[in-house]
């Protein structure tokens, strides 16, 4: 690693780390966030049940399945996935107003 630079592999071992330390491995029905794919997905299958190194994942409210290895696979805690970027969220409801091009 080069001095005051981290590459997407240093963090993903420091993420690997840290959930190695909170002792959280992913078991048949926990909830998971795939951070590649960005969803959450129901655990339906273990590597031992397959013979591979993957976990078998499925969305929570059924649908087409996928699977993911333990690396990219991180903790769902009770907070609802919503599917909304930071942006999309602050919205108000009923949108932002039209620019007018005028600053205030």
């Amino acid at each position: 690693m080069t001095e005051g630079r981290r590459t997407s592999q240093d963090l993903h071992r420091r993420r690997a780390l840290a959930d190695a330390a909170s002792g959280w491995e992913p078991k048949r029905g926990d909830l998971a966030y795939d951070t590649q794919k960005h969803s959450l997905g129901v655990v339906v299958a273990l590597p031992e049940d397959t013979g591979t190194t993957v976990y078998g994942l499925r969305p929570d409210g059924g649908g087409d399945g996928w699977t993911a290895p333990r690396d990219r696979l991180r903790e769902s805690f009770d907070v609802e996935f919503d599917g909304l970027t930071l942006d999309e969220a602050a919205m108000p409801p009923g949108g932002f107003p039209p620019d007018t091009g005028c600053a205030s």
